[in-house]
């Protein structure tokens, strides 16, 4: 047993505890009950993995969030962001680690913590034993083909100048279904670093974010999920002999009569339909990497592929666990899974199909219940 703190990490266009009226974005699993501590982290909503990796270490560590001067320097914004005088961990160290479990851009954003801390990126005296379990959940840990439906380059994984308001009038448009005309005071898009002040109302925000060089490049969250991003990180993240890997796997398309194409199952809600249709059948003029087969990608939950929730596979050498079963057959340094069928990308967390209100208070029981044996 042990009483290392879970910390809870969302993904794109994810939101805090205290932001859209304390909706809780990890639905039945913030309330829970649980031996372990929970945090529940903030961090931009579209910025890149790199950023919210530093985010989230100055969330649980404390103090004032340094980017890096080289990669301020190379992606043009401040090397510098906000403070924290009530981190989640202070005490956070590699006797004292903590558990990181990431929802879909969660993952590679805790995948790359890791990697910082190895390299002791923020001159802590860290390493990759400061995390005792690394925890994906619906996570993009090979990239996503949905960013080539929002106007991502498939040779390049940038954004074409055109397709900048397209995503981001997709993106806005998810989180105005939920706060409504409030969106604008209750969403924080801590983009500090890029000059982007998040309290002006929203038209003159999505202005400014518009014009901004970050969507220009490749250092905000759009590019961090192309399978460009994942093949670079994965290529430079290692998976750590001392550090357990779990990755659960949602789904819920099904595969057609004819072509072996994926179709979005009947409960799906109905915004994933679009990039459901589109992933469950999406060729690709060129391959990603030597192995690519567009057909792996094409079983989904909606936003994600469940070829790439499974584990680190297109790049880099990351062992094998297999299923996740008991402890017992568990080790680290290998990544066990687990598909969590008939679960759209947003069931497992924010508000589930009243069905699923059990089976999501469930995952998570089992969840941490294991979480707090090892």
């Amino acid at each position: 047993m042990n009483d290392h703190p879970v910390i809870l990490v969302p993904g794109l266009l994810g939101w805090g505890p205290d932001e859209l009226f304390g909706l809780p974005y990890w639905g039945v699993a913030q309330k829970l009950n649980t031996t372990l501590r929970k945090f529940v982290a903030m961090l931009g909503p579209v910025s890149s993995s790199h950023d919210r990796a530093c985010e989230l270490a100055y969330q649980i560590k404390g103090g004032r969030v340094d980017f890096g001067s080289a990669h301020a320097r190379t992606e043009g914004h401040s090397q510098f962001g906000r403070t924290y005088s009530t981190p989640f961990h202070p005490q956070w160290s590699e006797s004292n680690p903590v558990h990181l479990v990431g929802h879909s851009m969660g993952a590679p954003t805790i995948w790359l913590l890791q990697h910082l801390l190895a390299s002791d990126f923020f001159g802590w005296g860290s390493n990759a034993n400061w995390v005792k379990s690394l925890t994906s959940i619906s996570g993009v840990l090979n990239g996503s083909t949905a960013t080539y439906f929002f106007g991502a380059d498939e040779r390049t994984g940038l954004l074409h100048d055109f397709s900048i308001g397209h995503f981001l009038s997709s993106a806005i448009e998810l989180q105005v279904r939920v706060a409504g005309d409030l969106f604008d005071r209750l969403y924080d898009f801590q983009l500090d670093q890029w000059g982007i002040d998040s309290g002006q109302p929203l038209d003159r925000l999505m202005a400014q974010l518009a014009r901004s060089p970050m969507f220009r490049g490749r250092d905000h969250g759009a590019y961090s999920l192309t399978i460009q991003a994942l093949l670079e990180q994965n290529a430079v993240c290692r998976t750590n002999p001392d550090t357990f890997y779990f990755s659960y796997a949602t789904e819920q398309t099904a595969e057609g009569l004819f072509g072996g194409y994926h179709h979005p199952e009947f409960w799906m809600n109905p915004f994933l339909f679009p990039t459901a249709f589109y992933m469950g059948r999406a060729s690709y003029a060129h391959p990603f990497y030597p192995e690519f087969r567009a057909s792996d990608w094409w079983h989904n939950d909606g936003l994600v592929s469940v070829y790439s929730q499974l584990y680190p596979r297109i790049s880099g050498n990351h062992p094998v666990g297999g299923p996740i079963s008991d402890l017992s057959s568990t080790s680290p340094g290998r990544w066990y899974h687990e598909i969590v069928e008939h679960t759209d990308h947003g069931d497992i967390v924010l508000f589930p199909e009243p069905d699923q209100i059990k089976p999501q208070r469930r995952f998570y029981r089992r969840l941490f219940d294991r979480l707090s044996e090892l």
